[in-house]
């Protein structure tokens, strides 16, 4: 004879998730082309005496599950996956809900990975997103014991970046320019260059000139004369004779800004024959 009945209810789980710290901290180069990682790992303990599945929610203030994280007005997002452990749990079809197998009577290693997806220029200092994480039954969207808060911060260094180019354009674009060549020096020549920059933040600019704002020829003597030339940056008088510090902020954008830098020769006059330099040191800082 057979006795047909209902199927038998699916092993509830008596589950909890273990007090932990609970912050995950990603050390963020705006500038810098490597992805930004960062783990945080917990622990569920499972009393049941059967393997059972629970899910993980991580969720907002306002209980919506969220695996993915804004850091505005960046424009920085960071991904969160599960990451392999003890057990890995695998994504749902809901947003920031991940399933888990958990084995009968023991604690159960898990972990959550924090990528940053989607680079931008955030802010010098930390930016911080305050979460929970919470223990559900299958398909459920009622917590099931205490959740655990999860603080995200996204910790980003003063950075200032700069490329001296030949012609204005966003940053990385055209050759670097290490040498200005005046050819035959005239009265008034004038050559310009293009300073890129970009920063996360102020930045300190400094022009400091090995002659005091003079080209010296190779070889002079100790009473030569050496011949004069000026200098501005987007527009403003450089004091090359005593040095030039200006603080600024460009744009917050990975193009930057290109900013001209105008060098022009004073006067002339007979001059002995050879070849006349200066060595002018810039230098961007982060503040």
């Amino acid at each position: 004879m057979i006795v047909a009945g209902p199927e038998a209810a699916a092993q509830q789980c008596d589950a909890r998730l273990l007090p932990v710290a609970s912050t995950l901290r990603l050390d963020y180069d705006p500038f810098a082309l490597a992805r930004t990682t960062g783990r945080w790992s917990f622990d569920v303990e499972s009393r049941s005496d059967q393997p059972c599945e629970v899910d993980l929610a991580l969720v907002d203030d306002q209980h919506l599950g969220r695996a993915d994280i804004a850091i505005d007005p960046s424009g920085v997002v960071i991904g969160i996956q599960a990451a392999p452990g003890d057990a890995t749990p695998v994504p749902t079809a809901s947003a920031g809900v991940w399933r888990v197998r958990l084995p009968p009577g023991r604690r159960t290693r898990l972990s959550l990975d924090a990528t940053v997806t989607t680079d931008g220029v955030a802010p010098a200092g930390e930016s911080a997103t305050d979460l929970s994480l919470e223990l559900r039954a299958p398909g459920s969207v009622v917590a099931t014991g205490t959740a655990l808060p999860v603080r995200i911060v996204l910790a980003t260094v003063p950075r200032a970046q700069m490329n001296i180019v030949g012609a204005a354009g966003t940053f990385g674009e055209g050759a670097s320019v290490t040498r200005v060549d005046f050819g035959v020096l005239e009265t008034g020549a004038q050559r310009r260059v293009f300073l890129q920059v970009r920063a996360n933040g102020r930045a300190r600019l400094s022009i400091a000139s090995a002659n005091g704002g003079y080209l010296m020829r190779t070889d002079h003597a100790a009473s030569e004369a050496g011949v004069p030339y000026q200098a501005a940056f987007d527009g403003r008088a450089v004091d090359l004779a005593r040095g030039w510090a200006e603080e600024f902020e460009p744009p917050a954008s990975l193009a930057g800004a290109s900013m001209p830098l105008d060098l022009t020769l004073g006067t002339v006059g007979p001059r002995p024959a050879g070849s006349y330099s200066d060595l002018l040191t810039i230098e961007l800082s982060a503040l």
